[in-house]
């Protein structure tokens, strides 16, 4: 297990900041002396399939100049950092991987991108601007490869530090996997078998989850404060939870990952990994929901429907990923209407989650599908209506409760109009939105703010913004210009101490947790689970701690300041039993009607602790093994016994357990492993 490293100048990633989001390669070139050889190279930036020039020397000069900081991000993610492919693919003069998505060697840079010393270089600019870093990461894949042709591009070739250890071609180790490109038919299609044509890792290999641990760890340790899981959908569960203890072993880092939905697509899957594992997940609904409004004539009903429904299926909806648009989607401009930006932007800033905002999206970059939206940065102008919005909101999501921790309250809505307001204790912000081309009068309504008078903080975009709050707090009938936004805001004097947020939500005894708050004081205790936790430091607005030695479980979070003030935080934290490992659940023989899945449970938490409700699964038996064998990848406490029973339970909630004693095994003290048991029948 790795050392735990200390936090310094932790202000963990939470829902009062936002993430400005960079292809390395398309933001800004700052050392011209490292570009790739004219084959991989477009010199005149009309191929953007190929490189075109951006660097971590390009990102260093935009936040020493501000262009990042003065928008008010407080973390940026990047392209993934590790060595990729040096070779063109395909036609129409070469495809590259200037986006980052083929690895090669995961502890090693991508030379294109500069030295590892100038990796180090853009942390410690970024930290010192007070910017978080957060790197894509693919565990999923290397480089594409067709099985049968060995000359294709690499090969899938993957090295570790230099050393090569496997092509996809002639895979004697199985780090691969060969299970033929998925169709996205089902959950096991698409975890199972390759994405695409892309050399697809096999994490259940020894070796592979070994070079997995250590890429990450590599790059965690230089000091990289955010993980992005690249094709989080197409990777097992049970390995993602065991990845991201491995990740949070080393430091409380903010780990988020993409599980793509499509429009109208049940979120329930994606959602049950991220309430069951902590990792936080890019909101694919957010973004169609908002793409519907803007641009397909949808209405603010179906706005209100999706945060409900979100509300319903994640545990943790503050911490989720909210976003217009990225490098797999058309860009959410379109020239047509530019102006829709502004208020699709204002919507992002002002609502529940964590705003994830696209390069260019401030400068109103348009492109249609891949590689078109993803075009070189347009320009760096600061005087963009998008690029004030930007600043004044991502400012006040960082002071104002309201608008990072606060519900959402709907004071009036039509298809086109949407008022409503989100408070937190004494913090108030009440927002306006009006699609409609024409002017629109909303009535008379009573809202939270106090009594007085309120400037929009978009005053500098949409003009005719002062509003009187009368005593008890009602608004007279207001007119809004056509295509406007409106924020107003109120943060209360009030020093009552406020624990808001903690992160990461799951972990082992021994692992560090951040709280987030206000008026905090400079000392006090705290307690997970009725245990005193051990306190690393204690500042005004957050605390560093460690998870005590408790039983595995939820727990509740609470603390007493100096003051002798108490807090409680909301949600509970889930405290593993100890390290986890992942193990690969083997049954063979197990016949059933077709209705019929299998699950397991056992006797630690991470099995269900006997309870049929959260026992694991279901099984799968059409690719890796076969009916009537059936599989399941499991993370559980390394190193421990375990004992478990197998069940079948059909559409209709009726189970049926196998007969005989528990079976039972010792985890591996690290890695993976594979326990093969036979039904008893």
């Amino acid at each position: 297990m790795p050392p735990l490293l200390p936090v310094e100048e932790s202000d963990m990633l939470n829902p009062g900041h936002s993430v400005y989001q960079i292809i390395t390669d398309r933001f800004f070139e700052g050392d011209p002396g490292i570009r790739p050889s004219a084959e991989l190279f477009s010199s005149d930036q009309s191929n953007l399939r190929k490189y075109l020039g951006g660097d971590w020397e390009g990102i260093i000069r935009k936040i020493k100049d501000g262009y990042i900081t003065e928008m008010g991000f407080k973390a940026i993610l990047i392209s993934q950092p590790v060595e990729n492919v040096h070779t063109c693919m395909g036609d129409e003069g070469g495809t590259t991987s200037y986006h980052g998505y083929w690895p090669r060697d995961f502890l090693k840079a991508n030379a294109y991108f500069g030295l590892l010393d100038k990796f180090k270089e853009l942390l410690d600019v970024a930290h010192e601007k007070g910017l978080k870093v957060i790197i894509d990461f693919t565990p999923n894949h290397t480089s594409p490869a067709l099985e049968l042709n060995p000359g294709y591009m690499e090969n899938g070739a993957l090295y570790r530090r230099g050393q090569f250890i496997a092509s996809y071609s002639g895979d004697m180790e199985r780090v691969f996997l060969h299970n033929g490109g998925t169709d996205f038919l089902d959950a096991e299609d698409s975890l199972y078998r390759n994405l695409y044509d892309l050399a697809g890792l096999d994490q259940m290999n020894p070796q592979v989850d070994a070079i997995l641990r250590e890429g990450i760890g590599f790059w965690l340790e230089y000091g990289v404060d955010g993980v992005r899981i690249d094709a989080a959908k197409h990777i097992p569960p049970g390995w993602l939870k065991s990845f991201s203890g491995c990740i949070h072993a080393y430091k409380p880092a903010f780990v988020f990952g993409e599980w793509f939905l499509h429009a109208h697509e049940s979120p329930s899957d994606n959602a049950a990994l991220a309430n069951d594992s902590g990792i936080s997940l890019l909101h694919f609904m957010f973004s169609h929901t908002l793409r519907s409004i803007f641009h397909g004539g949808g209405g603010f009903e179906q706005f209100i429907d999706m945060l409900s429904g979100s509300a319903n299926s994640y545990e943790h909806l503050y911490d989720q990923l909210i976003f217009l648009d990225n490098h797999d989607m058309t860009r959410f401009t379109v020239h047509e209407n530019p102006s829709l930006t502004d208020l699709a932007l204002s919507l992002l800033l002002t609502s529940i989650g964590i705003p994830l905002v696209y390069y260019g999206t401030e400068q109103y970059m348009c492109g249609g599908d891949d590689p078109n939206n993803r075009a070189m940065m347009s320009a760096f102008n600061r005087e963009t209506s998008a690029y004030r919005i930007l600043s004044q909101l991502n400012r006040l999501r960082e002071r104002n409760f309201a608008i990072a921790y606060g519900g959402i309250k709907v004071l009036y809505m039509t298809n086109r109009v949407l008022v409503f307001e989100r408070s937190y204790k004494r913090d108030v912000a009440l927002i306006m939105l009006n699609v409609e081309e024409s002017t629109h009068e909303i009535p008379e309504m009573v809202t939270s703010l106090p009594k007085g008078e309120y400037s929009s903080l978009l005053e500098q975009v949409f003009a005719g913004n002062d509003i009187c709050i009368n005593s008890g707090g009602r608004l007279s009938y207001k007119v809004l210009a056509p295509q406007s936004a409106y924020v107003y805001a109120y943060e209360s004097e009030q020093e009552e101490p406020v624990a808001v947020h903690y992160y990461p939500k799951a972990g082992v005894p021994g692992n560090e947790i951040i709280i987030h708050g206000r008026h905090l004081g400079d000392r006090g205790s705290l307690f997970v689970g009725g245990q005193c936790a051990n306190v690393i430091s204690w500042k005004a607005d957050e605390i560093v701690a460690r998870i005590p030695y408790l039983s595995a479980g939820s727990h509740k979070i609470m603390g007493t300041t100096g003051q002798e003030s108490e807090f409680l935080l909301p949600g509970r934290l889930t405290v593993w039993t100890a390290p986890l490992v992942t193990v690969r659940f083997v049954v063979t023989n197990a016949f059933t009607d077709y209705a019929s899945q299998i699950y397991v449970s056992g006797n630690v938490y991470e099995l269900g602790e006997w309870e049929i409700d959260r026992a694991r699964g279901p099984f799968y038996n059409h690719i890796v093994y076969r009916y009537p064998s059936w599989y399941c990848d499991i993370s559980l406490p390394a190193d421990c016994t375990v004992e478990f029973i197998l069940f079948k339970k059909n559409k209709s909630g009726s189970v049926d357990r196998e007969k005989g004693l528990p079976h039972k095994f010792t985890t591996p003290r690290e890695g993976v492993s594979e326990i093969t048991v036979e039904w008893q029948s």
